[in-house]
């Protein structure tokens, strides 16, 4: 049996649905979530994002909906090796970033386990908001 990993990924799923719904995502890209700077902590929904929305760890862009995937491929290593290539390709030192990689890592493992494959969330700070549940219909017949 192939060992697999929950993980987060963009989605354009249930987009528009809520106030401030927008993504600049790749659908399916590994997310992480900026640490929230102190207008989003005052008002998620205000004019800063960044504590409703998630970081495409490929395109850099922000979505304010993911999902929970099943992985192959994907361990805690390769995982941390993606967010360090994106903190990387932003420009971002050690210095700019205020968590390990280790860390945000783990929270994001901690985060995704939590939830059922399939399921869409939405983000208010730290918290996930399951926006639907997974899909639970039967696959089609080919």
């Amino acid at each position: 049996m192939e060992k697999t990993m929950k993980a987060l990924v963009a989605t354009a799923e249930t987009q528009g649905t809520q106030r401030g719904d927008g993504t600049e995502c790749i659908e399916g890209e590994l997310v992480w979530m900026i640490d929230p700077c102190p207008n989003s902590v005052r008002n998620p929904l205000g004019f800063c994002p960044c504590g409703r929305s998630f970081k495409g760890m490929n395109s850099h862009g922000e979505t304010t909906t993911a999902k929970v995937r099943d992985i192959s491929w994907l361990t805690p290593g390769s995982y941390a090796a993606a967010l360090r290539s994106c903190f990387d390709a932003m420009g971002w030192c050690v210095c700019c970033r205020r968590r390990p990689v280790s860390r945000v890592i783990e929270e994001l493992i901690a985060l995704a386990d939590a939830l059922p494959v399939g399921a869409v969330v939405g983000r208010r700070l730290d918290e996930l908001v399951l926006r639907t549940p997974p899909d639970t219909r039967p696959a089609e017949a080919a």
